[in-house]
C-alpha cells in the first residue's frame, strides 16, 4: 500500500527554504567551534588533510603560518587558512 501526498508548490518552497536556513545555521555554529589559532594537528583536521600534507603545504609556503623561531611550534590562523585554501582552489591545475 502506498500513499501519495499532494503539496502546494508554495509549501514545498517554504520547507526547502527552512531546511536551508537550518543547514546554514548549523554550519555557522560548527565554524565557530574551530579556534582562531590552531596547532598543526588541529589545522590538519580543520582542512581535512593529513598532517603530512599540511607540513608539505607549509614547507612550500602555500599556507601562511606563524612560528617564533626555527624548531619552535607552528601555529595557523583559521582566517588565513580559509583565504589560502580559496586561492589554491582558484588556481588552474593544468600548469
Amino acid at each position: 500500500m502506498s500513499v501519495t501526498l499532494q503539496l502546494p508548490e508554495e509549501l514545498v518552497e517554504a520547507i526547502a527554504l527552512r531546511a536551508a536556513d537550518i543547514a546554514v545555521e548549523r554550519l555557522r555554529v560548527e565554524l565557530q567551534a574551530w579556534p582562531e589559532w590552531m596547532g598543526i594537528v588541529t589545522a590538519a583536521r580543520y582542512l581535512d588533510v593529513s598532517v603530512e600534507r599540511l607540513r608539505k603545504l607549509q614547507a612550500r609556503r602555500q599556507l601562511p603560518f606563524h612560528q617564533k623561531g626555527r624548531g619552535c611550534r607552528v601555529f595557523f590562523r583559521r582566517s588565513e587558512l580559509d583565504e589560502a585554501m580559496t586561492e589554491l582552489q582558484q588556481r588552474p591545475r593544468w600548469r
